[in-house]
């Protein structure tokens, strides 16, 4: 083999996501992509698409911004999960008193337990079902922020994160010790 044709080039760190597709059924034509290609390897750029399109950083300024945004998500993902947990607990609390105060009185009891029914159409469960779906909507948004693999926005997640848990973590310990011991 002849060292004449043997070419030593540099690695290119992007990924084309239309790369390798010859099929004619894949029209890509209305497609934008205004020479923006993602990085898949961690990296500090400055120039970063994040989640959506209208989301973009052009200099350090967005991207300070940027990072502090994902830091306040992130801090209110770890709130949010503190709010379900004391509506829960607050309800098996409240389940808890009722049934100590009836055995203490000795009162024949004529409350029932809920059917499945009445607890699946109760306002506390409809509250729950869209903190759920917020809190999902949450995370999925914070992992795909994380994805663009750029070291300030990943950092800034990741100090979000910590904030939250260390203010509202200690708060959920003491929850779920109440939720273990209440029931």
């Amino acid at each position: 083999m002849s060292q004449q044709n043997h070419v030593h080039g540099t690695m290119s760190t992007t990924v084309d996501p239309h790369a390798g597709h010859t099929s004619s059924s894949m029209d890509h034509s209305g497609h934008d992509h205004s020479g923006h290609q993602m990085m898949m390897i961690m990296h500090a750029g400055l120039k970063e698409i994040i989640v959506f399109p209208g989301w973009k950083t052009n200099n350090l300024t967005d991207l300070l911004i940027s990072c502090f945004a994902l830091m306040i998500i992130a801090v209110s993902y770890e709130a949010l999960k503190l709010f379900r947990d004391r509506i829960t607990a607050s309800r098996l609390i409240k389940n808890r008193k009722v049934e100590v105060e009836m055995q203490t009185s000795k009162i024949q009891s004529t409350n029932r337990q809920q059917t499945y029914k009445e607890k699946l159409l109760s306002i506390e469960h409809l509250i729950q079902t869209i903190l759920h779906v917020i809190q999902f909507s949450i995370s999925y948004f914070i992992m795909l922020a994380f994805m663009t693999y750029n070291y300030w926005l990943c950092l800034s997640i990741l100090i979000g994160i910590g904030i939250g848990f260390f203010f509202f973590g200690v708060r959920r310990t003491k929850i779920d010790f109440l939720i273990l011991f209440h029931k």
